[in-house]
């Protein structure tokens, strides 16, 4: 083999910082509270798992409803400016019938 043949070329695309020390190690561990860690443990019971199901639904269900009411204030709102715009219609043109009725 020829002295080109046998060189290589290798790239390394190398993302963040590598570290063999126990401090980078240790620094990626989060503590856990002990409410966490029984949280944890609960999750293995499927009573547990089906509490944490029915609590993920009722937020979910609280979502829609906040979202639901904020819509419904919107056109709430949206009823009551095109009320008040049809009442300055109204009078604007009751203003007008009374000027051609009398010819003002």
């Amino acid at each position: 083999m020829s002295e080109t043949e046998n060189k290589c070329i290798t790239t390394f695309d190398v993302e963040g910082l590598v570290s063999s020390s126990k401090e980078a190690i240790t620094d990626e561990i989060i503590p856990l509270s002990t409410e966490e860690i029984l949280e944890a443990e609960l999750m293995l019971d499927p009573k547990s798992r089906g509490i944490a199901s029915l609590r993920a639904m009722v937020a979910r269900l609280h979502y829609e409803v906040e979202d639901h009411q904020n819509m419904s204030d919107f056109y709430w709102g949206e009823v009551k400016r095109v009320k008040e715009l049809l009442t300055t219609e109204r009078q604007k043109l009751s203003k007008s019938s009374r000027m051609i009725r009398f010819g003002e």
